[in-house]
């Protein structure tokens, strides 16, 4: 959002925004005001997303051109930062559509208030004001499938076309990246008027009388904020102002009815001063007293300054019996052969294989020690002479399920330990890519190897944390780490650095980097599985059994 000839212009990126966060629309127009400046959000994560956007529209100008096509790039894209810039981009657009161009790459579409930046238009043979001949949009995404985002921005795109060339175009198009490097097309007449409905209601709140700042409406969490420049503000927001939103599980549903019974703060959920109701819209009883009780823990924890936690009653059924495998009842008995499993995966890997690649194997096996008397681990990586194929992924594959094969035969009660779903589904992917140990991997599902201690935890234990992630939860069991990585995102930089560095020391440092973050990933697990048994334990005294 800008203001170009002093009046005030949206881009698809903001009308998109829109349909995320209403609050979003707010700051924005706050800083066209000039009573907020625009934070500058540094993520590594972010950072490589666009990088790789990049990447892949630059394999497609150049497919483009492969194709003898003539392509006019519009001048000056990056430096559009005036009023008198985007209008000569505008202008420069136009007279190549007017020439008959084939491709015009990075074409400025401006039309009053509607500012859009398309990658790609492309000539196609059909009449319009210009000529014998039209355009169509086409825009590349990084993603393999087609989005709601995605589609809506091509509409804008779309639209923006239609005042230049006064003809509607009939179809806009999406060139998606992964190794199919597939295209996808749209009737535009299809989503016309869903776009033209959003377009009005984005632009009645643009309208909308009243102070721009100081900004009225507040920041609610949704899935925009991974993405969103304000994230770090909202979240000092919440907190300053003790947000429901910092409440662990909380759902939206059941935050907009405690809005609407006036329980607006977290303290106010922990401790009401007039009893809550039996009954919320989207929660019964128990769901409410589970999230009152959330509030209750994170409250008294953040008091003591500490991270406190509670075992949970497990669930009985209508005659009061106990509720076999949930909960902490869930943990089956350890056994010497018990093996700690966590893989490292990196989504944006791509080539003419494989989209996405798992390339660390994991696994700590306490039962055995290494020449050092600690629990050996096993680091199965995904590379093979410096680089990493698909035929090293399938390998890695094997052997740990190999692996896991020959201890079963040697310990045929021990459990495979992870901590949340991907493992499994990582696991059952890939048997399913490469066709191989299918059979074993259906037996370990069939027969429960796998165990998911975040579902004991999450069934089990309540902790007064924000985030049921494993690193907020070390704390509970006194674990520290070796590697300071911050999370699972830093580890896919990591090794993404790792594929784009040349030989030498530190392209070797950056995979002992990555070992040692899989490594404490195992071991913190093994930590937690301890800790959930003597949880475990003392529920059966507390039990009686």
């Amino acid at each position: 959002m800008r203001k170009i000839h002093d009046r005030l212009a949206y881009s698809a990126t903001d009308l998109v925004g829109f349909l995320e966060c209403h609050h979003l629309v707010h700051l924005e127009r706050a800083v066209v005001g000039r009573h907020l400046t625009r934070p500058s959000r540094q993520d590594p994560v972010l950072d490589r997303i666009g990088t790789k956007g990049t990447e892949h529209e630059r394999r497609f100008l150049d497919s483009l051109r492969a194709e003898n096509l003539t392509i006019h790039q519009v001048a000056g894209l990056d430096t559009l930062d005036s009023s008198e810039q985007v209008t000569q981009g505008r202008n420069d657009t136009l007279a190549a559509m007017r020439a008959g161009t084939e491709v015009i790459y990075q074409a400025v579409l401006l039309d009053g208030r509607r500012l859009g930046y398309a990658d790609f238009l492309r000539r196609v043979e059909r009449a319009s004001d210009l000529g014998p001949w039209s355009y169509e949009v086409w825009d590349t995404k990084l993603a393999r499938h087609a989005t709601a985002s995605a589609v809506l921005q091509i509409c804008m795109y779309s639209d923006l076309l239609t005042a230049l060339q006064g003809v509607a175009p009939e179809h806009m198009h999406l060139a998606l990246g992964g190794m199919e490097r597939a295209t996808t097309s749209f009737r535009v007449a299809d989503y016309a008027a869903y776009y033209r409905l959003v377009a009005r209601n984005f632009e009645a709140l643009l309208d909308e009388a009243g102070s721009v700042f100081p900004v009225a409406t507040r920041p609610e969490p949704v899935e925009h904020c991974g993405v969103c420049r304000w994230t770090a503000e909202c979240r000092a927001q919440w907190r300053a102002d003790d947000d429901l939103s910092l409440v662990a599980n909380l759902t939206k549903r059941q935050r907009h009815a405690l809005h609407a019974i006036g329980v607006t703060t977290r303290t106010a959920l922990a401790e009401p001063t007039t009893p809550l109701p039996k009954h919320l819209d989207g929660s019964g009883h128990e769901a409410l007293a589970r999230i009152q009780a959330q509030a209750h823990i994170q409250v008294h924890g953040e008091r003591d300054a500490k991270i406190i936690s509670e075992r949970i009653p497990p669930a009985r059924d209508r005659t009061g019996a106990l509720v076999p495998g949930t909960g902490l009842l869930m943990l089956p008995e350890p056994s010497p052969g018990d093996l700690f499993f966590d893989i490292e995966g990196d989504p944006f890997f791509g080539s003419d294989e494989i989209d996405g690649v798992d390339y660390l194997f994991g696994v700590i096996e306490p039962g055995r020690l290494d020449a050092d008397g600690h629990p050996a681990f096993h680091a199965l990586w995904a590379i093979t002479d410096g680089t990493v194929t698909s035929d090293a992924e399938r390998r890695a594959f094997e052997t740990f399920i190999d692996l896991v094969t020959d201890r079963i035969s040697r310990d045929p009660s021990l459990h495979v330990y992870h901590y949340a779903p991907y493992e499994p589904t990582a696991i059952k992917r890939l048997a399913g890519r490469y066709g191989t140990r299918e059979a074993e991997v259906d037996q370990l599902l069939r027969r429960g190897v796998f165990v998911d201690l975040y579902r004991a935890v999450h069934q089990g234990i309540r902790a007064s944390v924000e985030s049921y992630s494993l690193k907020r939860l070390e704390a509970l069991y006194g674990f520290e780490r070796e590697i300071d990585l911050r999370d699972a995102d830093a580890s896919i930089i990591e090794f993404e650095t790792w594929l784009e560095t040349g030989e030498g020391t530190e392209r070797s440092d950056l995979l002992d980097q990555i070992k040692g973050y899989n490594r404490d990933d195992c071991v913190s697990t093994l930590h937690l599985r301890d800790w959930l048994e003597e949880q475990r334990a003392l529920l059966a005294l507390e039990l009686g059994r």
